[in-house]
């Protein structure tokens, strides 16, 4: 689902509360310092719940404070996830030490996120009503609210844990402050589910991630197949797809491209796959959902280079392009230089470089390419480790499908 409205995190904690008023208090406090937002209190039952709104942009927040522990059912999907216990490897201690916790939502439109009952919704569709708080400038702006309100209530009393229902990532409270100070989308936003099978003796385990998060951003949750590349290295790259694909400008990486930093150390083609797609490994066939494919072509870092990878003095300036790799048809050589062409306003579009390699069939280096036009400068990232962005040529023996 894009951009879900109602957004909930629960605190844990191991001792009964009474300073639910205070948190209220100090969230309105920094938010009006931070954003100028005012709030009115239309309901409130003191030091157990309260719900503020704010008019102008019809942003509505609760507190409630539960005394007791959370359902444990709610988190069982989390806890079957690898990454919980390596973030918090006394996470099943501390749910059962729980003696209350801390409800705080957020929400766009006066209805606090009622319309995503699928009846409400459908009413809502024929009446041709706009659904409430459906852009990323909204979403982002609900989790940061939240986020917010969520670290100030742990500023106030650390809790044992904090579950964080958008991408169902629980995590130990004294960790809660570093993830929830990161803007969206982060770590906090995107749970990394690892699998893999099982290693043999003496063998390098193979550890491959699919996400829980991404597709409220993209429709499509994001894929890195077990690998022999560090998961923490791999769950980078995914972030850093997502955030081209979420930053001004920016979009999401085509089919048979590839992605890398501008210094070459790393490539990764990006595939995308249908519903009910074979995505060819047997933990996570047939694919129950769209999603983005990652494939590691290139890690410098890691000493891994992939056998498809098509070396980096292959690049060759797409605007002076070699007559020897273009197609003879002139529609198709056109429209191969349109493709690149579209694609290279892209890839600047978000800071980027855009380049064609090309390999030949027998996959050695292809001649050398035509000196460049004069006076061309080569575009630059505006940020230190903006993606360097690679064409996908509409021949096999252009670089893009087959190479890197």
């Amino acid at each position: 689902m894009l951009y879900p409205n109602r957004l909930q995190a629960v605190l844990l904690f191991d001792r009964r509360l009474r300073d639910l008023e205070t948190i209220v208090r100090d969230f309105t406090r920094i938010e009006g310092m931070k954003s100028g937002a005012s709030f009115n209190m239309p309901e409130t039952n003191p030091d157990r719940f309260y719900r503020l709104f704010n008019g102008a942009e019809e942003l509505m927040l609760t507190f409630e404070y539960i005394d007791g522990p959370a359902n444990s059912d709610a988190f069982r999907a989390a806890l079957a996830s690898p990454f919980t216990g390596l973030a918090t490897p006394d996470i099943r201690a501390r749910i059962a030490r729980t003696q209350s916790h801390i409800l705080v939502e957020a929400s766009h439109g006066v209805m606090a996120g009622v319309e995503n009952d699928p009846k409400i919704a459908e009413m809502f569709a024929q009446l041709g009503m706009p659904k409430p708080g459906a852009s990323q400038a909204q979403f982002q702006r609900r989790l940061s609210v939240l986020a917010l309100m969520t670290r100030v209530a742990a500023e106030q009393a650390v809790p044992l844990a904090v579950h964080w229902t958008q991408s169902d990532l629980l995590i130990g409270g004294e960790q809660c402050d570093a993830f929830a100070a990161m803007e969206p989308p982060s770590p906090l936003h995107i749970h990394p589910f690892l699998y893999g099978p099982q290693a043999a003796p003496g063998d390098k385990s193979l550890v491959g991630i699919r996400t829980f998060g991404a597709r409220h951003w993209l429709g499509r949750e994001i894929l890195i197949k077990p690998s022999v590349l560090p998961w923490t290295a791999n769950y980078e790259t995914i972030l850093t797809f997502l955030r081209v694909a979420t930053m001004a400008n920016g979009y999401v990486i085509p089919d048979g491209d590839t992605f890398g930093p501008e210094d070459r150390s790393q490539s990764f083609r990006v595939l995308h796959h249908d519903a009910g797609a074979d995505i060819g490994y047997a933990g996570v066939e047939p694919a129950d959902m769209p999603m983005y494919e990652l494939v590691p072509v290139k890690h410098v870092a890691h000493s891994y280079i992939a056998p498809d990878h098509v070396p980096d003095e292959n690049v060759f300036d797409d605007r002076a392009f070699p007559a020897q790799i273009m197609p003879d048809d002139q529609d198709a050589k056109m429209a191969a230089a349109n493709e690149w062409a579209e694609k290279r306003k892209l890839a600047e579009g978000v800071g980027g470089k855009f380049e064609v390699r090309a390999v030949s069939d027998a996959g050695e280096s292809p001649p050398p390419p035509m000196p460049p036009p004069t006076r061309i400068i080569a575009p630059t990232a505006s940020q230190p480790g903006m993606p360097n962005l690679s064409g996908r040529g509409l021949r096999a023996q252009v670089f893009g499908r087959k190479g890197t």
